[in-house]
């Protein structure tokens, strides 16, 4: 196993599926970057612009600007937060409701691709070996779970 690098197999794997993505994300014109805070929201509607960013892993700036393009795209809006007027809740418009199953679609057919030929046994394997790397990585990295990460896997 000393010539296994699962950084090497994770980076292809993300590689190909922000490729595969971008590709039918385009017509809605969302790109593979927006896609997880709006499966986020699907999840999560009307959500605080600050949990977003730490469910997600990501930092503020980033949330702020794939918020804005799917704001300018017309598929959510942002309003203050009634608890906290600092604060932004981000929340789908109709047409980000809309475009929903296409977005079911698309990480349904990528699923079916990555998982071909998987026994029941192969994917249940796979899913709690899934859970274990987030599990690692999080202990490994300090970082708390709060997004219910290794849930998502």
């Amino acid at each position: 196993m000393d010539n296994f690098w699962f950084g090497r197999l994770s980076s292809y794997v993300m590689r190909a599926k922000a490729a595969y993505y971008s590709e039918r994300l385009e017509p809605y014109r969302i790109n593979y970057g927006q896609y997880p805070f709006l499966r986020a929201l699907y999840r999560e509607d009307g959500v605080n612009q600050e949990t977003l960013a730490k469910k997600l892993l990501f930092n503020k700036a980033t949330i702020a600007r794939a918020i804005d393009k799917l704001e300018r795209a017309g598929y959510v809006l942002r309003a203050r937060d009634k608890g906290d007027g600092r604060a932004n809740r981000v929340f789908l418009t109709e047409r980000g409701w809309e475009i929903k199953p296409a977005m079911d679609q698309i990480s349904d057919d990528w699923n079916r691709i990555v998982t071909s030929g998987f026994t029941g046994i192969e994917m249940i394997l796979l899913e709690e070996l899934s859970k274990k790397i987030v599990s690692n990585i999080m202990s490994g990295t300090g970082q708390e779970d709060i997004a219910g990460l290794s849930e998502l896997v």
